[in-house]
């Protein structure tokens, strides 16, 4: 009864101060008194006996559903499936089931983990300047030896959507009292459009648990003052490294975007600023040696490391393709379950067809939604904040130019600043729709906590609820219980109201994936016949999105090295290039990425010049066995090429014509 009288004390005075105080200069330091205040009653009161374990149990659950509802997005392929991968067995999917494999491979065998030469030998990868998610391969390590690095990438994309909506439900469970509310919030981040788009292609870009968290990090640091600079600064510090090594492009955008943020608060706030800037020092000062210690190799590795290439990692003119339309949020695309032909079409068309990038829909009902609990909610630091970020990241989002249905209607847009600037100029704007998504979450979130508290007309406290930030001991609302008297009326409706809203968001069912069709001799003893670590030349080559090759290397285990593969290397010029031709003279090309876009006609004929490019590569690049599929298109003609310049047979395992020891087969 104590706790609960000096609680209500604490909530008292807080109303009190913060109604004479409403938007004065000395706002700031109002609220921070408060959060002390709260913090005395709080930890001086014990809490009540199982609350905590009732708040794990909370947790979980919550964590449970929306996991349940990943595994039944992907309908009948299973999160464990070792035959399947979302999206294609092509492309991005394959690469990533690679950077799976790879780091734990590197870390049982005593290898670089972020370099290899099992692609493009000799000189191998760096594969620092390419999103090989090593903290991911770590975490999945288990799976992939029990089960293999296809069950590794089904588990984690699942996984992935439901972590990155729990840990939003966590974050907006401290700002709200009302669990339904954080529920929606969370379930619009784990399965929004963004997140719809990208989980066809993109595990890095949907395994997002740790982004939320930086939010109640940075409020307790800068914001609050709940934590103490040197406990702040390890905290961030340790999520940031950690967040590098997932996705170093979403961590250089939270930066972005939480430096916007705290911009915002310093000019609504300027008599907080000096207090503020020596709790920052020290906070920096206690981040910078975790985080180094965490991801300054890697750091180093892609700004200065070896192999890597000169000038930005992607061309300037792929990367312009990716953006936003003033239309983007309106307009659905295929992504979506409830999007009329002709309106799908149109979202399509946006980002040059490419709707795995478009994440950009909110939908009508939710953007109007949005609008007015952004308005109502404007004095709540977390939504004024949010919604500044949120507005900054759509006009960024735009690109260099803004359009209107794909009509330029202004040639330079601020996201070209970003084109010029080393580092920045990789970024994609598409990609910031993420943070679109982010603040609809918080915003929705925060807005139907209030509107069930205080009513949809009523008047907002300058306060809200990011004050004291997290509910009573006793995990009931801080509003003393008031909810349980007031009826279920208004919470039915506020409910309601939020999930019409979301419903034209609802992804396209199921979500895709692909049979990965691997031939038998690479998951059969067979493939043991190949000596350990040979470097291999294959057909079909590996030139990406045909990345063939680097599956077969993941199934058997990493038995062999490749000449080819889907990653980031030096081209010929020194420039940044991830689809390499065979090394060598022209005619190489014309015959082992034959039947691909490039060359879609045969191989050429068996000519003295033909045989002699297979055997100088051979040579050149210690090429100790060739693997070639007889299944696809062209591959008898190719083996029949083989056969010619080395002059013996192959070994027919199954579908795969292999020789075994072209060093030794090579004519003098």
């Amino acid at each position: 009864m104590d706790s609960f009288m000096r609680l209500r004390e604490v909530s008292l005075c807080r109303s009190l101060i913060l109604g004479l105080v409403p938007e004065s200069e000395e706002y700031l330091d109002c609220r921070d008194l408060m959060a002390r205040l709260d913090h005395v009653a709080l930890t001086s009161a014990p809490a009540p006996a199982g609350a905590a374990s009732r708040r794990l149990a909370g947790m979980a659950l919550v964590g449970a559903g929306y996991l349940l509802l990943a595994c039944l997005a992907y309908g009948r392929v299973g999160p464990l499936d070792t035959h399947h991968l979302a999206g294609c067995a092509c492309g991005d999917p394959v690469q990533q089931t690679w950077f799976l494999t790879w780091t734990p491979f590197a870390v049982l065998h005593g290898l670089n983990p972020f370099a290899t030469t099992y692609l493009q030998p000799p000189a191998g990868v760096n594969l620092a300047i390419n999103t090989s998610m090593p903290l991911l391969g770590l975490l999945g390590m288990p799976v992939t030896l029990l089960a293999g690095p296809v069950a590794t990438y089904n588990l984690l994309l699942r996984l992935g959507l439901a972590l990155s909506g729990t840990s939003m439900f966590w974050v907006l469970r401290r700002y709200t009292s009302w669990w339904p509310a954080a529920f929606g919030g969370g379930l619009l981040f784990a399965f929004s459009p963004y997140m719809a788009g990208q989980e066809r292609r993109h595990l890095f870009l949907v395994f997002l648990p740790l982004v939320p968290l930086f939010i109640p990090l940075l409020d307790d640091w800068l914001v609050s003052l709940r934590r103490s600079p040197l406990r702040s600064g390890l905290l961030i510090g340790l999520v940031a490294g950690l967040q590098y090594l997932i996705s170093p492009e979403f961590l250089l955008t939270s930066a972005i975007f939480a430096a916007i943020g705290l911009i915002f608060l310093a000019l609504r706030h300027p008599g907080a600023v000096r207090q503020r800037l020596g709790v920052l020092a020290r906070g920096l000062a206690a981040a910078a040696p975790i985080f180094l210690l965490i991801a300054g190799y890697a750091i180093w590795l892609l700004l200065a490391g070896p192999n890597r290439p000169a000038g930005p990692l992607h061309t300037l003119g792929d990367l312009t393709r990716y953006h936003g339309d003033l239309l983007a949020t309106l307009l659905p695309s295929s992504n979506q379950m409830l999007a009329p032909a002709g309106l799908s079409g149109l979202g399509n068309g946006l980002l040059v067809g490419r709707r795995v990038e478009n994440g950009f829909y909110l939908g009508l009902p939710l953007l109007v939604l949005l609008c007015y609990l952004a308005i109502r909610c404007r004095r709540t630091a977390v939504v004024a904040v949010s919604v500044v970020g949120g507005v900054a990241a759509f006009v960024l989002s735009l690109g260099a130019e803004l359009t209107l249905n794909g009509k330029v209607l202004l040639p330079v847009m601020p996201f070209s600043v970003f084109m010029h600037v080393p580092v920045l100029q990789d970024l994609e704007a598409a990609r910031l729709s993420l943070f679109i998504q982010l603040t609809a979450a918080i915003v929705l979130g925060v807005g139907l906590d209030q509107v069930r508290t205080g009513g949809w007309l009523a008047r907002v406290s300058s306060g809200g609820p990011d004050v004291g930030g997290q509910p009573d001991t006793d995990g009931q609302p801080g509003t003393g219980g008031q909810w349980r008297t007031a009826g279920l009326a208004r919470p039915l409706a506020v409910a309601a109201v939020g999930l019409v809203a979301l419903v034209p968001l609802l992804p396209a069912l199921p979500l895709g994936s692909a049979p990965t069709s691997t031939p038998a001799f690479f998951t059969s003893k067979a493939v043991q016949m190949l000596p350990a670590g040979t470097v291999a030349l294959t057909f079909p080559f590996d030139r990406a999105p045909q990345n063939d090759a680097m599956l077969w290397q993941l199934e058997s285990g990493m038995r062999f090295r490749i000449v080819g593969g889907d990653a980031f290397v030096p081209g010929p010029g020194g420039r940044s290039t991830w689809q390499l031709a065979p090394p060598g003279p022209p005619v190489l090309s014309s015959i082992f990425l034959a039947g691909t876009r490039l060359y879609p006609k045969p191989p050429p004929a068996a000519r003295p010049q033909t045989l002699a490019g297979i055997r100088v590569l051979c040579a050149r690049y210690r090429v100790g066995v060739i693997l070639v599929d007889r299944a696809v298109r062209y591959g008898p003609a190719v083996a029949r090429l083989v056969s010619r310049a080395l002059g013996v047979p192959p070994r027919t395992m199954g579908r795969m014509d292999v020789w075994l020891n072209v060093q030794r087969d090579l004519p003098g």
